[in-house]
C-alpha cells in the first residue's frame, strides 16, 4: 500500500467517528547495507520476514501495512492511554534485538519507532503520518529507539528558496568553539559552526536548516560553503598559530558524491590548509544507518590525511564490531551523559567507560557540553584529553576571532 491510499483510509477512519487510535511508524535499519551485501532478492526477503515479525506482535484489530522497503505503518485502534502506545512501541523495538531468520541467514536488523496518537496529535491523516515520522526522527536519538510525538518538538520550517538563496550569495556565517586541551589545559583548536541569521526570518536554527539541506539536496552545497569558509578562516589563524587544528562536521549525506575526497582536498590546497590540521566529524547514529559505506568513504578521507572524529559518540545505536573498523582519531561523547555526569552515577560510568574504551582503542577522547568547573575537572581527573562547552567558551564569529590572534 502507498501513502495515498494509506491517507485515504485514514481519513475515512476519522470521519466515520472513530473514537481513538495510534499511528505507528516503524522503520527498520540497515537494510540498505544488506542489500549491497547480498542483492536485492535477499533484501526483499529480509522486508517481508520483518513484516511478518511485526504481525507477531499485533492484537487482531490492529493494522499492519507496508509503505516502503523498510517501512511499516501499523494502527492500533481502541487504546485505552498513550502507555499503551509505547508499550506496543517498545515491544516492536524488542522483537528486533534478535536476528530475523530466512534462507539460512541470520540478519541483526534494529528498528525505530514513532507513534502519534488521533486525536491528541491530529485530526487528519497527513498531519498524523507527519507527526509519527517528527516521533521517529526523535526515536533515532533515543537509547530506547522509541517515541512518542511530543507537542513543540515539530521544527520550524524553512522555505528551500532561503537556503538555497543564502548558500547562493554567501549570507551563512562560520563560528568557532574553542576546544581545550585538558593536559595542556590550553585551547588546542577549534569547531566551526554553521549559522544563519535571514534578514527576514531572523536567526534560523542550524538543526533546522541542516535538516533541510539533507534533504532537499541542498546539503552538497552546505558542505561546499562549510568547507571553504571554514579553511579561509583556519588559515588565516594558523598563520599567527600553527599548533591549533581545526573540525568541520560532515553528513554521511554528502559520502555517496565521487568526487567527495577531491573536493575537500581541493579546498585544502586553496586555503593553503595542511590535512593534519583538519578533523572531521561525524556523528554516530548517522554513521550507522549504513555503516558499509560510511566506513570505506572514512578510510578514503583517513588515507588523505584527514583525522576523523565520531560525534556524539554513546547516544545512538552503536556496534563496538563497526566501530573497530572506523578508521576514527578521535571520539566526542555526547553532552548527555557530559550534562549529567555530576548528578547521575549511571552517566558518569558511561563517561569514564567511553574514555577508556577510547584509550584503549587508541583515540582522543572529548568531551562536549562541559558547562562547569567541577564536570571539568571530573573530566581530567578520569583522564579525558579534550573539552569543549559554555564553561570553556562559546562559539565566536570566526571574523572576530581572526581579529583577536592577528598580529598588530
Amino acid at each position: 500500500m502507498n501513502r495515498a491510499e494509506l491517507s485515504h483510509r485514514l481519513n475515512a477512519r476519522i470521519e466515520a467517528g472513530a473514537s481513538s487510535f495510534a499511528v505507528m511508524l516503524v522503520r527498520v535499519q540497515r537494510l540498505q547495507e544488506f542489500r549491497l551485501v547480498h542483492g536485492y532478492e535477499a533484501s526483499d526477503a529480509v522486508g517481508r520476514a520483518a513484516c511478518e515479525r511485526i504481525r507477531e506482535l499485533l492484537r487482531p484489530q490492529d493494522e499492519l501495512d507496508q509503505v516502503a522497503e523498510n517501512e511499516f505503518i501499523v494502527l492500533l485502534p481502541g487504546l485505552m492511554n498513550p502507555g499503551h502506545a509505547m508499550l506496543a512501541a517498545t515491544r516492536a523495538v524488542r522483537a528486533f534485538e534478535t536476528p530475523l531468520l530466512f534462507a539460512q541467514h541470520a540478519v541483526m536488523t534494529p528498528v525505530a519507532v514513532g507513534v502519534a496518537l488521533f486525536p491528541e496529535h491530529g485530526n487528519d491523516a497527513t498531519t498524523l503520518l507527519r507527526r509519527a515520522e517528527i516521533a521517529l526522527r526523535d526515536a533515532k536519538r533515543l537509547s530506547e529507539r522509541c517515541a512518542l510525538y511530543s507537542p513543540g518538538t515539530e521544527r520550524a520550517m524553512v522555505p528551500y528558496e532561503w537556503l538555497h538563496d543564502a548558500l547562493r550569495t554567501n549570507r551563512l556565517e562560520a563560528h568557532f568553539e574553542p576546544i581545550l586541551d585538558l593536559r595542556r589545559n590550553a585551547v588546542c583548536g577549534y569547531e566551526s559552526l554553521a549559522r544563519w541569521h535571514d534578514p527576514d526570518g531572523g536567526p534560523i536554527r542550524p538543526d533546522v536548516f541542516i535538516r533541510l539541506a539533507e534533504d532537499t539536496g541542498l546539503i552538497a552545497e552546505l558542505t561546499r560553503w562549510s568547507l571553504n569558509a571554514t579553511f579561509r578562516h583556519a588559515a588565516a589563524i594558523r598563520s599567527s598559530e600553527q599548533r591549533l587544528r581545526f573540525s568541520v562536521n560532515i553528513s554521511p549525506r554528502v559520502f555517496g558524491q565521487r568526487d567527495l575526497v577531491q573536493q575537500i582536498t581541493g579546498a585544502l590546497a586553496v586555503w593553503d590548509m595542511p590535512p593534519d590540521a583538519v578533523t572531521l566529524e561525524v556523528t554516530e547514529s548517522a554513521l550507522m544507518e549504513d555503516p558499509l559505506t560510511s566506513i570505506a568513504m572514512l578510510h578514503t578521507l583517513r588515507d588523505a590525511g584527514l583525522a576523523i572524529s565520531i560525534d556524539d559518540f554513546g547516544a545512538g545505536y552503536s556496534s563496538l564490531a563497526y566501530l573497530k573498523q572506523l578508521p576514527a582519531t578521535e571520539l566526542k561523547i555526547d553532552r548527555s551523559f557530559v550534562a549529567d555526569m555530576r548528578h547521575d552515577l549511571r552517566s558518569a560510568r558511561v563517561v569514564r567507560a567511553i574514555i577508556d574504551l577510547g584509550h584503549q582503542l587508541d583515540l582522543q577522547v572529548v568531551a562536549e557540553g562541559v558547562e562547569d568547573a567541577e564536570t571539568l575537572e571530573v573530566l581530567r581527573a578520569l583522564g579525558c584529553d579534550r573539552a569543549q562547552g559554555y564553561h570553556i567558551g562559546r562559539s565566536t564569529p570566526a571574523s572576530f576571532l581572526l581579529d583577536r590572534v592577528a598580529p598588530a
